[in-house]
């Protein structure tokens, strides 16, 4: 069983059912149970845990964990960010709800075991990643066309 808990520290609608609906999509086939907790929070917010769990000093899209099992199953963190996404979303000319599930599908993917460190590794990553959203999303499903 997949189990999925939302957090949103920003104000304005979050897309809980999509972003949930994008995780459990993701992780479809996971072995056991699991536990997404998904935290939404801001650019200042993101800044700091970029710089603290990476050593990164700027704001990034999603930070993903994979804290291990426990006696109720495998738990998985992600952080992604709202603001970020509006950009991006407005870059590409897509809807933000969309950018968050697109953050929410790279995170579990990563936490999967997928990476994408290498120009080879990160075309294979987002050909899965793009396969995922259209399933969740179906017919109102806009690639961006950019591997990032």
């Amino acid at each position: 069983m997949i189990r999925v808990l939302l957090n949103s520290r920003v104000r304005g609608a979050t897309p809980s059912a999509l972003l949930k609906k994008a995780a459990q999509a993701a992780l479809r086939g996971w072995r056991g149970d699991v536990e997404v907790s998904i935290a939404v929070v801001g650019d200042r917010r993101m800044r700091s845990l970029n710089r603290a769990a990476l050593a990164h000093d700027y704001t990034t899209d999603v930070l993903s964990f994979h804290h291990g099992e426990t006696p109720e199953g495998t738990l998985l963190e992600l952080i992604i960010c709202a603001p970020f996404a509006a950009r991006m979303a407005k870059r590409h000319g897509l809807t933000a709800a969309q950018e968050l599930a697109r953050y929410v599908v790279h995170g579990c993917l990563h936490c999967a075991g997928h990476e994408d460190d290498t120009p080879a590794s990160r075309a294979a990553m987002w050909k899965k990643q793009e396969a995922v959203l259209r399933r969740v999303m179906g017919k109102g499903y806009v690639g961006s066309g950019e591997v990032t």
